[in-house]
């Protein structure tokens, strides 16, 4: 009855979801969209359109990236660098709503500066001010304040040190080729993170499917609580499985029942092929993120990784010795790097 229970769960929160990006059943011949159309509007309607790119990469990533590159880095993540500059616009929005004059004159002394979320103006009111924000303070700024992206970042698992510090030198070049990839998404910087390509493609599936079932392998009190978001790996045989939790009290909450060693072990027990992959639990605070549209995201995400194994393992058995590989990097970066700049 239990799984019944989150079976009805699960489509209630289907069937809301296509009624919010309008989806129609087709009729006759008549069609609506692909599944590239319906990822978008899943990415778009959790305010992270970015990740859709991230999910169409992978898919181009054996097609159209260059060998050398596609062979020795995988594409982890695409972050965005959000900023919003403190100025008179918003210093006139605050004096015609009539806000609190301490705060009005706080957010003046705070003109011209730069914040990177909500949170860090938020600590820096309260610490000119020598109190805390009521609720309708904060709402009122939620509503002024709109951040833009600065900065949106390709990151990238390469297998060594040499490969990292290649792929800087030639930042410029694969920022281009990546941008005609996909024009109407802008990337400005990449960033190298040395590890192991298939065991990041292997943990990212395996944190997929442990969202896909986090209703059935979690009780009430942990799943409305936090979601699972990625795992961490500290080592070859340790990882840390993060979730993301909603507010400071609930991570508290989380942490003194049932706490981490408990979760840990009910993932064990629930699924036992994850004993070997998941050592520990860790939280991270994401106050604006909704923990059903990271639990999604993180579904369609790993679900992504699948058409990579086969490809990955491929070129694992393919691989040479490391010392061949470093020594031939920069024979084969000479050879990329004419390409791209004669493209």
């Amino acid at each position: 009855m239990a799984i019944l229970t989150y079976q009805k769960q699960d489509n209630n929160l289907v069937t809301h979801f296509l009624r919010s990006i309008h989806y129609k059943r087709s009729t006759g011949n008549k069609t609506y969209g692909n599944t590239l159309n319906v990822l978008s509007a899943i990415f778009e309607a959790a305010g992270q359109k970015h990740l859709f790119y991230l999910v169409k990469l992978r898919k181009l990533w054996f097609e159209e990236v260059d060998t050398f590159l596609a062979k020795n880095s995988y594409p982890r993540n695409i972050s965005l660098l959000n900023q919003f500059i403190i100025n008179f616009n918003l210093i006139k929005e605050c004096e015609k709503s009539n806000i609190n004059a301490e705060i009005l004159k706080a957010i003046k002394k705070l003109n011209g500066e730069k914040f990177k979320h909500l949170n860090q103006i938020k600590t820096r009111l309260q610490k000119i001010i020598k109190r805390t924000l009521s609720i309708e303070e904060f709402e009122f700024l939620s509503q002024k304040i709109f951040f833009e992206t600065n900065q949106t970042i390709l990151h990238l698992t390469v297998y060594d040190g040499g490969i990292a510090q290649a792929l800087h030198f030639e930042t410029e070049a694969y920022l281009r080729m990546f941008n005609r990839l996909f024009p109407e998404f802008k990337l400005n910087n990449i960033k190298c993170h040395v590890g192991d390509l298939g065991q990041t493609q292997f943990d990212q599936q395996n944190v997929g499917l442990l969202a896909r079932d986090w209703f059935k392998v979690t009780p009430t009190e942990v799943h409305l609580r936090c979601s699972p978001a990625f795992l961490h790996r500290v080592s070859r045989g340790h990882a840390v499985l993060i979730l993301y939790v909603n507010s400071k009290e609930e991570m508290d909450l989380l942490k003194r029942n049932p706490g981490a060693d408990w979760i840990l072990q009910n993932i064990h027990q629930k699924l036992p092929e994850m004993s070997n992959q998941i050592q520990r639990i860790g939280f991270a605070l994401k106050n604006e993120f909704d923990l059903e549209q990271i639990r999604l995201q993180t579904v369609v995400l790993g679900k992504s990784n699948e058409n990579l194994s086969s490809k990955i393992k491929e070129i694992d058995s393919q691989k040479e010795s490391n010392s061949y590989k470093k020594s031939n990097a920069k024979k084969q970066f000479a050879k990329i790097r004419k390409i791209l700049r004669e493209s």
